[in-house]
């Protein structure tokens, strides 16, 4: 798995009402990327979590992307077998951008 997480960003410092829109940013970062939402859902192991399925229309493979407002963390992931040529070339141009938006630094965590 090719994981990039945002670290040190202001995400620690969003309010519980503004977790929304956040989550609206990233969405709007996701179509800036000319990328489609195929699902949108929360992951069972991190309570209250944004989890996206974001795919490329026409294309094969997915980038997954997750905000956990609790613990004020966004990362960006790609499983092995869903790897695809447009979702490893836009995987680090993506967490830049959030960066941009929410402060911090890209970490290559896996």
């Amino acid at each position: 798995m090719l994981t990039y997480e945002i670290k040190e960003s202001q995400l620690d410092r969003i309010k519980p009402l503004a977790e929304d829109m956040v989550s609206e940013e990233i969405e709007g970062i996701i179509s800036e990327f000319e990328l489609s939402i195929s699902e949108k859902t929360t992951l069972s192991t991190k309570k209250g979590s944004v989890h996206w399925h974001v795919k490329k229309p026409d294309e094969k493979g997915v980038l997954e992307i997750t905000y956990w407002p609790k613990k004020a963390r966004l990362w960006i992931d790609i499983h092995n077998n869903r790897q695809r040529d447009w979702n490893l070339t836009l995987i680090k141009p993506m967490a830049d951008r959030f960066t941009k938006e929410f402060g911090g630094r890209v970490e290559h965590v896996s």
